[in-house]
């Protein structure tokens, strides 16, 4: 009987379909449970990962910046001797003094990569952290074998990271309680045997509105001569070795040269004439309206060249601007960047200096200039300060001449990349204090932003990258833009800013016309950069 009851009691509760999903969900919800803990876990050791990768390289950057095993001055210094070592951490070491560099790196290392991903990972009651980190510094060996002053580090590490949500062992359903997180290696390099030599070409507008000052008045100093001020003090801090900050190095091979720009802008070894560096149509079409319909009329090249800064013009200043864009071919123009060489470029448009570039009265002064070296700060200041401010607007026609002859690479021995084991940071600094423009026009050019935005600058990057000798690290060419006492807006803003990327900058004083320099320069002293390139370290 009592059996026959338990056997109904069994048959009510199957046909009974009250909580059915309860009892579903109840078997499902360990596996649930086990898919969010994968989950977390999987995405935080992910996020982990990266943050420890972070953590290694700017700790890599920190121990090269400290440079404990080689630098030459303060050695003891008191982050080294605060260090207690113990007999058994003096094992493997030749001296105290070994042990507590060697202590101090790993507290240096450990105190910056542990700030990335702790207490992110740890929970607050977590005291104890297991990691370990794998060091070794050394000297680089040159090109023909031999030991160079320059050294190189390569770090490594990792920790063993707690589950978040640990289900247990061996269910399969969550990681393990622990689990080891690796960083790639990374390597850290500082050059000490040469800081590496600049080649600076400032690409000038010296446009008549440079004579105005920042607030675009007479009264105040007058833009020109705010540049011409810290032009002086930045070919001082380039080129004259007993010139410079303490602790601050630079290179004896610092070159200087710079290209002044208006309506144009003069090659190397013609100072009467204005270039337009262009590739220009024979003729372009023009469409003109009438009442009752419109008509078409064709304008020859040697048309437009007869009148560009004549005072009689068939065309308006402002119908001008629109046709002298037509005539660009934008295409060839920035395809001829790649027969760059350093010489003044064949077959370009010019005129003589005039009223719309740099004046008549300046045919004999010379408004382009390379290159000033060591010790010639106060010649170059001097050729600058001579040539006068006049004319309407056009930066690329300074930007595409000054890029030709920076490909002009330094011809001292001394100076080569094979000597110093090291390449020349080629820098182009343009200056604008408004936009491309024909005097008196309404109406912008375009000619600029056009070509930008078509890739001209990553043109002339390339071409001049390839100057760089791959045998050693590379230093990309760098292109930098400070828009002068205005604000920039519109489309050649945004060109401006595709072409420099980080390195555009707005300037309304001379102090912050001094920092944009200095910025885009880079005059800082080489405290080491990453790579992940492994170095060639030298072997007795």
């Amino acid at each position: 009987m009592k059996k026959y009851h338990y056997f109904i009691k069994l048959k009510q509760f199957f046909q009974n379909e009250d909580g059915a999903y309860a009892v579903i969900m109840g078997i499902l919800s360990f596996f649930l449970i086990g898919l969010v803990a994968l989950t977390v876990d999987g995405s935080g050791m992910l996020l982990d990962k990266a943050r420890f990768s972070q953590g290694i390289e700017q700790a890599g950057l920190a121990l090269m910046a400290e440079n404990n095993d080689f630098r030459t001055t303060n050695q003891k210094h008191a982050d080294v001797l605060r260090q207690t070592v113990t007999k058994e951490e003096l094992e493997g070491f030749s001296d105290t003094f070994s042990a507590q560099k060697y202590k101090r790196n790993q507290e240096l290392v450990s105190g910056l990569v542990r700030h990335y991903y702790y207490p992110s990972t740890y929970f607050k009651d977590n005291l104890k952290i297991s990691d370990k980190y794998d060091y070794q510094c050394n000297n680089l060996q040159g090109p023909n074998g031999e030991q160079l002053k320059s050294i190189a580090c390569e770090i490594s590490g990792k920790f063993e990271r707690p589950s978040w949500l640990y289900l247990g062992k061996n269910n399969g359903l969550s990681f393990a309680e622990t689990t080891t997180i690796n960083a790639n290696k990374i390597y850290i390099q500082k050059n000490l045997d040469e800081i590496i030599p600049i080649d600076l070409m400032l690409v000038a507008d010296l446009s008549g509105s440079m004579n105005s000052s920042v607030s675009g008045t007479k009264y105040g100093t007058a833009k020109i001569d705010i540049l011409r001020e810290v032009v002086s003090a930045i070919a001082k801090e380039l080129l004259e070795q007993n010139n410079t900050e303490e602790g601050k190095v630079i290179s004896q091979y610092n070159r200087i040269g710079f290209t002044s720009f208006a309506f144009g802008a003069q090659q190397q070894n013609n100072t009467a004439q204005c270039y337009l560096p262009y590739e220009i149509k024979p003729s372009i079409s023009v469409r003109n309206s009438y009442y009752g319909g419109y008509y078409y009329t064709t304008i020859q090249y040697s048309e437009l060249l007869s009148y560009v800064g004549s005072n009689q013009q068939r065309y308006s200043y402002a119908t001008l601007a629109q046709y002298f864009d037509a005539f660009v071919d934008y295409d060839k123009t920035i395809e001829s960047i790649n027969s760059f060489d350093g010489k003044d470029l064949s077959s370009l448009m010019y005129f003589s200096k005039n009223s719309w570039c740099l004046g008549s009265a300046n045919n004999r002064i010379n408004s382009t200039y390379i290159w000033a070296g060591k010790n010639e700060s106060a010649d170059l200041v001097s050729r600058f300060n001579r040539v006068p401010a006049l004319g309407a607007t056009l930066s690329s026609s300074g930007l595409l001449i000054g890029a030709n002859l920076l490909m002009n690479t330094n011809p001292d021995e001394n100076a080569q990349p094979s000597k110093l084991g090291a390449n020349t940071q080629r820098i182009i600094f343009v200056l604008s204090d408004g936009e491309d423009q024909i005097n008196n026009a309404s109406s912008s050019l375009n000619i600029t932003s056009t070509l930008i935005n078509q890739g001209m600058c990553e043109k002339i990057k390339s071409k001049l990258n390839s100057l760089q000798d791959k045998t050693y690290l590379e230093q990309p060419t760098r292109i930098g833009f400070v828009a002068f006492g205005y604000g920039p807006s519109g489309t050649q803003k945004a060109a401006w800013e595709k072409c420099v990327g980080k390195y555009y900058y707005v300037a309304n004083n001379k102090e912050e016309l001094l920092e944009s320099f200095r910025k885009i320069i880079g005059l800082v002293e080489e405290v080491g950069h990453s790579t992940y390139k492994e170095p060639t370290y030298y072997s007795n």
